[in-house]
């Protein structure tokens, strides 16, 4: 099995998992935004008040969810594919959502949703790669 793959998706799962994981329960303490430096008038207009259900949200998905993704790619887990698509797809849409509700507010923005694409492809290649070999062994 081809271990550069998964070690690529598992550094990019890492990456998205450790940002999250330490900026989530920043908003979860801070649901002003305050601690994040992220104002909470940039939610004018979403269905949020306070950054609390997006933090919450954003330290299970993105990171804790990004951060078990991760382990699965780095130990070539047969569900490393199916993880990575999942999560990928999440922080796409994600992103696409919170663009759509809050409009265009940082440069981390098309950041991340390249890493959600990136990560998405990469869990593509994963899922085929962990799909022949399974095949070939028929």
């Amino acid at each position: 099995m081809k271990t550069r793959i998964f070690i690529f998706e598992g550094i990019v799962q890492a990456f998205i998992g450790i940002g999250a994981v330490i900026y989530g329960p920043l908003l979860i303490i801070d649901p002003s935004g305050g601690k994040a430096a992220m104002p909470v008038e940039l939610l004018s207009g979403s269905p949020f008040s306070n950054y609390l259900i997006p933090g919450i949200l954003l330290f299970l998905i993105n990171g804790v969810g990004h951060i078990a993704g991760s382990f699965l790619s780095f130990t070539k887990n047969n569900h490393a594919g199916y993880a990575g698509i999942l999560l990928g797809s999440a922080l796409i849409i994600w992103i696409i959502v919170q663009v759509i509700l809050i409009g265009y507010a940082n440069w981390l923005q098309p950041f991340y949703l390249t890493l959600g694409i990136l990560e998405l492809v990469l869990s593509i290649a994963v899922y085929k790669q962990i799909k022949s070999i399974k095949n070939a062994g028929m």
